[in-house]
């Protein structure tokens, strides 16, 4: 056993120091090392931007927004109504966007929109809400200008993928008379929301939305253009010519694919499914031809009118010379008096040459030339155990027969210029289970993409706990279960030697002297502590 006087001054001393309140958590701090400080710090560091973010996000979420893409004009009028209504505020997006405090956000709005704010970048209609006296009518046409010019703004500016509009009306004043007057002509400046787009039905929209509110304007004097000046409008004739193409393109497509089905159809009973490929090209007709036609028929000619004229005279007795020899009875007299009859007949026949007139109005989107080309797989042979399976093109009359089999399906006609190409290749082709399964992989990330990401957030705070978190307080606790002992288990390492549990025979009081000097070279922190102590003591 150790001698109690030497024994207790250690353990009275050891037992103090166990004493939490005893510890000094700075100067315990400064006896660490280096690398231990640094991780410290790191933690304080990455603990104090942590609670910032929460913090900022906690007042962020707190204000929500009142109004976004605001012009300077408007945005100053709107901080200004609210610095007089005493309204805390923050601006983003380069002042464009308000936020304000979430629990008056509808509030705030009804009572902007009571004042007329924000105005939408123009003057609307509300400039005639007060009137002078003073005006003449030069000014109230151009107020009146400048009022429909803002209201089309406003409308056009509240179209999803529009962030500003100007609006540029050009009216021309009335005439008298009709051939004198000018038509109204407008432009439209459109700017647009970063990647977002205008397609052509919504800028059709707007064209037909301007030319209704404006009178006189028609929706071809309605030009529309985007911010970097690209015309986003087309004329009446150019749309129809586009359509036209594009109906045109549609139809060829469906009569090739038309085609190419009846063909395919007919190979694949013969030859199996997968084992034929059809392409067919077709020249379409899309000129609309009318053709008259006037034919005359010379053999055949035709009465069209006949006038028939007859004309007869006969003998007549006439009186004599008056006196006696007129009046006698006798032949002599009579044949004297006697005048000779005459007749006269005349036919007029007119003809008709006879003729045909015809009119001829071709289809359009006929069939003027084909082109078909067939590409079928060579027969398969099987193999065997010895022998792998092997292809063989096939025969000169089988291709005939396809040939002439599909050319008549077709309706093919070589005086129109029609034309078939069929040859026999074998096919190589991927089977279906490794494409399959090369478009999972991509297919399975996009599912399991957010669960990714939270399993990455779970895996970089194991990571911080363990790293960071773990040593820090594995140390502390270190520092403190390391002296944290019993004064018998002091008296037990200070009586037994290193690596020896089982207490050892009592020793002399010079052998263990010896054996605290070991003990103290060997471990000279309990000793500091113990000295420190008995220095603080006094």
């Amino acid at each position: 056993m150790v001698d109690e006087n030497m024994a207790s001054p250690l353990n009275r001393d050891t037992a103090r120091m166990d004493t939490p309140e005893r510890k000094n958590l700075l100067t315990l701090i400064n006896e660490w090392p280096l690398s231990r400080k640094i991780a410290l710090g790191g933690v304080a560091l990455i603990s104090i931007a942590l609670f910032a973010v929460i913090i900022i996000q906690s007042q962020t979420a707190a204000h929500q927004l009142l109004y976004a893409n605001l012009s300077e004009a408007d945005a100053g009028s709107v901080v200004n109504w609210l610095k007089g209504q005493k309204i805390p505020y923050q601006l983003k997006n380069n002042g464009k966007n308000i936020w304000i405090p979430a629990d008056k956000l509808y509030e705030t709005r009804l009572d902007l929109a009571a004042s007329d704010l924000p105005t939408g970048g123009g003057v609307g209609f509300e400039i005639f809400d007060k009137q002078s006296f003073a005006l003449t009518d030069f000014v109230q046409k151009v107020n009146y200008t400048r009022a429909l010019q803002g209201e089309l703004a406003r409308t056009i500016t509240s179209l999803a993928p529009v962030e500003a509009t100007r609006v540029h009306l050009a009216l021309p004043e009335k005439r008298l008379f009709e051939n004198q007057q000018k038509l109204a002509t407008a432009s439209i400046i459109v700017t647009l929301i970063s990647g977002r787009t205008l397609d052509k039905d919504q800028v059709q929209g707007i064209i037909h939305l301007v030319a209704g509110s404006v009178t006189g304007l028609n929706p071809e004097d309605v030009k529309v253009i985007d911010a970097s000046g690209k015309v986003l409008s087309s004329s009446e004739k150019e749309r129809s010519d586009q359509n036209v193409s594009l109906d045109m393109l549609t139809f060829q497509q469906e009569v090739e694919h038309r085609m190419e089905s009846r063909a395919l159809e007919l190979l694949d009973k013969t030859l199996g499914a997968d084992n034929s490929m059809v392409r067919v090209t077709a020249t379409l007709e899309f000129a609309k031809v009318e053709k008259t036609q006037e034919l005359f028929d010379g053999d055949d000619p035709v009465v069209r009118s006949e006038q028939l004229q007859e004309e007869a005279s006969s003998t007549q007795s006439s009186g004599g010379v008056p006196g006696v020899e007129s009046n006698l009875d006798g032949d002599e007299a009579n044949k004297k008096n006697d005048v000779p009859s005459a007749s006269k007949t005349s036919r007029t026949t007119n003809y008709e040459i006879s003729k045909t007139i015809s009119k001829t109005v071709n289809p359009v989107g006929g069939v003027t030339k084909l082109s078909v080309s067939i590409l079928v797989a060579d027969k398969i042979i099987p193999g065997n155990e010895q022998e792998p399976a092997t292809t063989q093109a096939r025969s000169e009359e089988e291709l005939k027969a396809l040939e002439t089999m599909v050319a008549s399906a077709l309706g093919l006609v070589k005086e129109r210029g029609d034309n078939i190409n069929i040859v026999s290749m074998p096919f190589t082709e991927a089977p279906k289970d490794s494409i399959i399964a090369e478009a999972a992989p991509a297919k399975l990330l996009y599912e399991y993409l957010p669960f990714i990401k939270y399993g990455l957030i779970a895996l970089g705070t194991l990571f911080f706990y363990f790293l960071l978190i773990r040593p820090l307080i594995k140390t502390m606790k270190g520092e403190v279960t390391q002296y944290n002992k019993t004064i018998a288990e002091l008296e037990r390492e200070q009586t037994a030697p290193p690596d020896v549990e089982e207490p050892l025979p009592e020793l002399l009081p010079d052998e263990m002297i010896l054996h605290l000097r070991q003990e103290i070279a060997r471990n000279q922190v309990p000793t500091a502590y113990i000295i420190k102590s008995w220095i603080q003591e006094g």
